[in-house]
């Protein structure tokens, strides 16, 4: 008798452990390295602490060392959520399906060309058969955008030399390894006063809707609008918008790949595009 009892508690604890909704679920987000490991871990674990307290899912923060990286790990899906930039959402969408939940209303992102203020640069011209720093070749404003003017409007010849983040490509050009380099002006923006005072802009590229937050089709729907719902209902609340400024989301709103980030296949930047192996 005390066998069988002993047997039925045994059951009905296997039947609590395999019971719908008894694991929390556990997904995988990752980032685009713009910055240093160290603050992509500062700005977005405080936002996916809140989210696994709201939703009730686990979120682990991937880091990727280097864009390159980044990229070959949402072109083969391993993300299930992913913070990209524009062009990376055309290529995440074509190869796997992701789409885009959420974006910030407030930001446009636009490519800058920035050299050091002493350099005596100051056109494009100036940089004809120089080298420039950017991120990675595929950093949408930063580098592919960038690239692609340079080369077909602004008819210049240079040697592009890939730093692996933005930060360090400002970091080329000030050391005098390179003449100039590509970013984004929000990343210069969160760069230290003297990185600032010691730069200038002498091009930019037209803006064009932010980086967004995008998901992985295999995530279930319930999911995806739980993170999307939990994410702009921090737009409310003054701590909810502390959490949204340090990753770019500032003014958060519903993100739509056809009406935001679908136009930009209309730029036909893939003979720019470089395939990592």
């Amino acid at each position: 008798m005390a066998i069988r009892s002993r047997l039925r508690v045994l059951l009905f604890l296997c039947a609590l452990l395999i019971a719908p909704g008894s694991l929390k679920a556990a997904y995988v987000w990752s980032v685009v390295p713009q910055y240093s490991g160290i603050a992509v871990h500062r700005d977005w674990t405080p936002l996916l602490n809140h989210l696994t307290k709201v939703t009730g899912a686990d979120f682990t923060l991937k880091i990727y060392d280097t864009i390159p990286k980044f990229e070959l790990g949402f072109l083969d899906g391993a993300p299930d959520f992913a913070y990209m930039n524009p062009y990376h959402a055309v290529m995440a969408h074509r190869m796997q399906g992701y789409l885009p939940i959420v974006r910030s209303d407030k930001r446009k992102l636009q490519g800058i060309l920035v050299v050091r203020k002493d350099s005596g640069i100051d056109t494009v011209q100036d940089l004809d058969g120089k080298q420039i720093a950017f991120p990675s070749p595929n950093a949408f404003a930063a580098a592919l955008y960038m690239r692609a003017l340079l080369t077909e409007k602004e008819r210049i010849q240079f040697t592009p030399v890939y730093s692996g983040t933005h930060s360090n490509a400002y970091r080329f050009t000030l050391t005098g390894k390179t003449d100039a380099s590509g970013a984004v002006i929000r990343t210069l923006l969160k760069e230290r006063p003297e990185v600032q005072q010691a730069l200038k802009t002498i091009y930019s590229t037209p803006k064009y809707p932010s980086h967004p937050l995008t998901v992985h089709p295999r995530v279930p729907q319930d999911v995806r609008t739980a993170v999307q719902k939990a994410i702009l209902a921090l737009n409310d609340t003054e701590e909810g918008r502390s959490l949204l400024k340090p990753i770019l989301l500032s003014a958060a709103i519903a993100a739509d790949y056809d009406r935001d980030y679908q136009p930009l296949e209309l730029l036909k930047l893939e003979q720019y595009w470089v395939v990592h192996k």
